[in-house]
């Protein structure tokens, strides 16, 4: 486990010339005079990209580098791919690895020194990730080019990695000053990752590099080396691989995230609206596939993701676990999209959220977060406004409802709404003869009307199971009731009872017991009630009277303030899982999982890597209670990754957390002995 996700800065000078220089590897990160034509020489022209990006056929070509350093390599991969003869379909991803990212600063600096890669540079500035341990998925050039960066030491970020890697830049500083980078483990990793036909090209020829490559099976040979350099290193691995899926596995099979056979994608059907779906639909829609989104209600996002407003409140723990890190990533992420997205702030405002200890065994533990210093100052610090707490800069306030209006108005999205799926049917796509049918799976009714789509992704929430499509999900439906205000109503009440009006003007998210946000459209949004086992749709007046109790406390208020008639409110239920985590990927079938893994009643600890497929091009995104907000545009992505069979955004366990197989594992291996 870690002990921090703080990334130790690098040491940099800036010699005469202006170029960056490490003093930690007393190596350059490129040389002024040729470090362009060095990258175009040593890793375009030697993987032979040009011509491999021409001839194309597949939808993605996947680079991974170990080394991201300046985000030179990238920047001219990404300005050659552009300017490639590959179609406009295509797209680019590519992968490196830093564990000395640099600041945007020094990045800024760093990049300056090549105008004619400005534009590309700007927008990369413009999207650079806070530095924090992990991966982080950017999406540029409208979405044409992914980029996912990994933080942290080399070997372990190739081992989260789930992708299928098309060519590698060995890059990084000389071997002789960085061998600790050059492990065992991280060449059997770039064996993992690469499949028959994938190629390699690095700066160096030293025999550390030479020997690991050819030890996990690649041919290797030298060549001449840039400018004075006399040599370098080529090769490909021309050893036939086991599937993507099979390689991926490593001995948990039960997790299989991909499909055997990559299926061509037609159309994608994403049933639901809110936040989940709407992500997801997003996520597909900005790499080109056409998708259907059917909403049950008359508007979108008309159940739990129609709250007038919500907050980023991630609630991080003081330890290392696969959950929080999947909520440390998933927080960073929902921050940068909602930014590009609403730069006029529409639906979002950074404005910061400070949470407020309950009681004095939580004012403890966020002692302990700001005295471990597990995250970087950027994510979480000591507020200054309220003594005890913690303060979130990169958080602040959404209203849902106009995100998901904002993310399905995408051209490539179609939404119809009153569309209630009432069956879901897998088919042979021989069947399907009409050709704008073809390779279709499912043929999802509605009424009386068949629409056919080749893959279908559920973002259902408490619904799910009354579909009978999948496997049952240990999902709660949890009752809340949000409560508002008339900011002039609170204005007065404050005044009669000399109160100073000026409590009202809130400019961050207070958390404490229920939250408040700084006020919009004129009105105060407060809460919220959390009932288990109760299903009634009324707003209550008692529960305006415990959101009320809420706002006194969060605002320092007497009880005499505000009273429930003035307060109106709405109620909707959260979709909650027993493990507090959601449900996020291919959908599985309980009784072939049972038969095919049935070992593990017998050993908890037996592994093996012969997959059985989930049922096929079904997906699920459900479970994301009341961290939605920050937990569905990564998940998005991640299904959008599965379905177009590229690399995930997810580290490998991670997803294992969320695996809607999980629980159909659990129960087999606590059923030793009985």
């Amino acid at each position: 486990m870690l002990t921090s996700y703080k990334l130790e800065r690098p040491d940099l000078n800036w010699g005469e010339d202006g170029a960056p220089h490490s003093s930690q590897f007393d190596d350059v990160y490129f040389d002024k005079e040729s470090g362009l034509e060095e990258t175009r020489y040593v890793f375009l022209q030697h993987n032979k990209l040009l011509e491999r990006w021409k001839a194309l056929q597949k939808n993605v070509f996947v680079i991974a580098e170990t080394g991201f350093g300046t985000g030179l390599n990238f920047l001219c991969a990404w300005q050659a791919f552009l300017d490639s003869e590959a179609s406009d379909d295509k797209q680019l991803h590519f992968i490196s690895v830093e564990k000395y990212p640099l600041t945007k600063d020094m990045l800024t600096a760093a990049l300056n020194m090549w105008p004619s890669l400005a534009a590309y540079s700007k927008e990369l500035i413009e999207a650079y990730p806070t530095v924090c341990h992990g991966l982080h998925r950017i999406e540029l050039a409208q979405g044409r080019i992914q980029l996912t960066l990994w933080f942290g030491e080399a070997e372990e970020g190739f081992a989260a990695l789930n992708a299928n890697i098309d060519a590698w830049f060995l890059d990084g500083f000389a071997p002789s000053k960085n061998p600790e980078m050059w492990t065992e483990k991280l060449f059997q990793h770039i064996h993992r990752l690469s499949h028959q036909g994938t190629t390699f090209s690095t700066f160096t020829a030293a025999g550390i590099v030479r020997r690991g490559l050819q030890a996990v099976g690649f041919d290797v040979q030298k060549v001449k080396g840039f400018g004075q350099k006399r040599e370098m290193a080529v090769g490909q691995l021309n050893q036939l691989t086991t599937s993507f899926p099979e390689r991926m596995s490593q001995g948990q099979a039960w997790f299989n995230l991909r499909q055997k056979i990559s299926v061509p994608i037609k159309k994608v059907l994403v049933v639901g609206s809110g936040l989940a779906g709407a992500n997801t639909a997003y996520a597909l829609a900005a790499q080109g596939v056409s998708v259907t989104v059917w909403e049950q209600g008359k508007t979108i996002a008309c159940e739990a993701s129609g709250n007038p407003q919500g907050m980023l409140y991630p609630k991080f723990t003081a330890q290392d676990s696969e959950v929080n890190r999947f909520y440390l990533a998933a927080y960073l992420y929902a921050t940068r999209l909602f930014s590009k997205l609403d730069q006029k702030q529409v639906f979002w405002d950074q404005c910061g959220l400070i949470q407020i200890p309950k009681n004095e065994k939580e004012a403890l533990r966020f002692q302990k977060l700001l005295d471990e210093q597990l995250y970087p100052e950027a994510v979480l610090q000591a507020s200054t406004d309220k003594n005890g707490s913690i303060l979130l800069p990169l958080s602040g306030w959404v209203a849902p409802k106009k995100l998901c209006e904002t993310l399905l108005s995408h051209p490539n999205i179609s939404v119809q709404l009153n569309t209630l799926l009432s069956s879901l049917e897998s088919i042979d796509p021989e069947i399907t003869s009409e050709s704008d049918e073809s390779k279709n799976h499912w043929k999802a009714t509605t009424g009386l009307q068949e629409h056919f789509f080749s893959h279908v992704v559920l973002c259902t929430a408490n619904q799910t199971d009354n579909l009978n499509i999948t496997t049952k999900t240990p999902t709660i439906p949890v009752r809340g009731q949000v409560s508002y205000l008339d900011v002039e109503t609170a204005r007065k009440n404050c005044l009669s009872q000399d109160e100073p009006a000026e409590k009202i003007d809130i400019e961050k998210v207070l958390c404490e017991f229920g939250y408040v946000s700084p006020p919009i459209d004129g009105q105060i949004h407060f809460g919220s009630t959390y009932n288990f086992e109760d299903d009634d749709q009324e707003v209550r007046e008692s529960d305006h009277q415990k959101n009320l109790t809420i706002l006194r406390g969060l605002l320092d208020l007497s009880d005499g303030v505000f009273e429930s008639k003035d307060c109106s409110g709405r109620v909707s239920f959260r979709c909650t899982v027993v493990d507090h985590s959601p449900i996020v990927g291919p959908a599985q079938s309980d009784q072939i999982y049972q038969t095919a893994y049935s070992a593990l009643t017998k050993n908890a600890k037996w592994k093996t890597n012969t997959i059985e497929e989930p049922i096929s091009q079904l997906y699920i995104n459900i479970g994301h209670g009341s961290r939605g907000l920050i937990s569905t545009p990564l998940s998005g992505q991640y299904i959008a990754s599965l379905i177009t069979n590229t690399p995930s955004p997810l580290e490998q366990e991670i997803s294992y957390s969320l695996h809607p197989s999980r629980f159909i594992i659990r129960n087999l291996k606590r059923s030793q002995g009985i």
